[in-house]
């Protein structure tokens, strides 16, 4: 009987999917907090290692570095682009979510003392005008950066005993 791979797709749309959920929570529970982000990140990250040691498993080790590592950035994109799509949905049904997000940014540009009134005011105008794309740009590098960071510990860890069809490095 052959033994079924998990395909990157279906890894990727359950940890998209997870990610987006978790999202909405926090802001439906107004939880704003900087370490409630990086215990997301922390989740997304070991999510992404778990895709990768979990293909390794599947295919009984007979894997290289790069094709887990491929594994896993393939995974990691999937869910870029659901979390992509989360930020845009999310930023049009609750628009609270970008009043929120400029409310935090004026509290952080007022606690330092080298800006005044103005500069904030402006610097508020700017990201407001600009945030659809922030968010976008933002999720985009920073879901596959840290995939590609993940991917990689993923690689690193994962069984591989590479049979003698597969190519040796020298």
């Amino acid at each position: 009987m052959e033994k079924k791979v998990t395909s990157h797709f279906v890894k990727g749309l359950i940890i998209g999917i997870a990610v987006v959920l978790i999202g909405i929570l926090f802001q439906v529970f107004d939880i704003y907090e900087r370490w409630v982000q990086w215990v997301t990140i922390v989740c997304y990250l070991a999510a992404i290692v778990w895709a990768c040691y979990s293909f390794s498993v599947d295919m009984d080790g007979e894997v290289t570095f790069g094709s887990v590592f491929g594994h896993g950035f393939k995974t990691a994109a999937i869910v870029t682009l659901i979390a992509i799509a989360g930020f845009i949905l999310s930023t049009f049904l609750m628009p609270e979510v970008k009043e929120k997000a400029m409310e935090m940014a004026r509290k952080g540009m007022e606690e330092n003392p080298q800006m005044n009134e103005e500069t904030i005011d402006k610097a508020i105008e700017f990201t407001s005008k600009y945030f659809f794309l922030f968010g976008v740009v933002g999720s985009l590098f920073s879901y596959a950066f840290i995939g590609g960071i993940a991917s990689l510990i993923g690689a690193g860890i994962a069984k591989k005993n590479p049979n003698a069809n597969m190519p040796k490095s020298i």
